[in-house]
């Protein structure tokens, strides 16, 4: 995913390659470790071991940092998200059973990658590149389980097939995003139990897909 600002200055040199993965490296560990993006770019070169200058060299300021995380992280969030939709889509036998699977396989991607994903939501209240990133990586894979799911349209009973689909993905990615505390639902994090939240999900939004009601 290409980053969505123009400040970033790539490196061209093997040395400076090296260097610019420290930074990238350094500010991701920071953004682990604390849950949000309260830390100075004095930390962040103490981290990696790269000086002020170095940084400023690659970016115009933190936030510019901060934004190719980001990127970096979207770039694998995402690949991982495709490959499961894909495993789902290979082994599924009808639409129930895809359900099944597309749920546990966004749960688990979206699970695995919370420590960052979770300050990166957090800064997408305020910072308008990040979020229209974020959004930009929600649609791309919300349109593949949507197509993935349309490929059933024979067992979805709802009036506008179209529609129940995307309601359903709504579905399943807002309350997944609510036990991880993602974005402003920090307070609400791993309330429940994680199992049955899979579960329960894949069943009511199979029985809602195959329901004419």
């Amino acid at each position: 995913m290409p980053p969505l600002f123009a400040s970033l200055r790539a490196p061209r040199q093997q040395r400076s390659q090296a260097s610019f993965e420290r930074m990238i490296a350094a500010a991701e560990a920071l953004l682990r470790e604390r849950g949000n993006d309260d830390f100075t770019l004095q930390e962040v070169g103490k981290r990696g071991k790269v000086s002020i200058g170095s940084i400023y060299c690659r970016f115009d300021s933190k936030d510019d940092l901060i934004r190719a995380v980001q990127a970096r992280v979207l770039d694998v969030v995402n690949a991982d998200q495709l490959a499961g939709i894909a495993r789902a889509e290979a082994e599924a036998q009808d639409l129930r059973q895809l359900v099944m699977l597309l749920v546990e396989s966004i749960a688990e991607t979206l699970r695995n990658h919370a420590e960052l994903m979770r300050p990166m939501m957090l800064r997408a209240t305020t910072d308008p590149i990040v979020s229209a990133a974020g959004k930009k990586s929600y649609a791309q894979i919300a349109d593949r389980v949507r197509g993935l799911l349309l490929t059933h349209r024979s067992e979805i009973r709802q009036p506008d097939p179209d529609r129940a689909v995307q309601s359903a993905y709504r579905v399943i990615y807002a309350a997944i995003a609510r036990y991880l505390g993602f974005g402003s639902a920090t307070g609400a994090a791993w309330e429940g139990d994680w199992r049955e939240l899979k579960e329960d999900l894949g069943r009511m939004c199979a029985a809602f897909l195959q329901s004419a009601d």
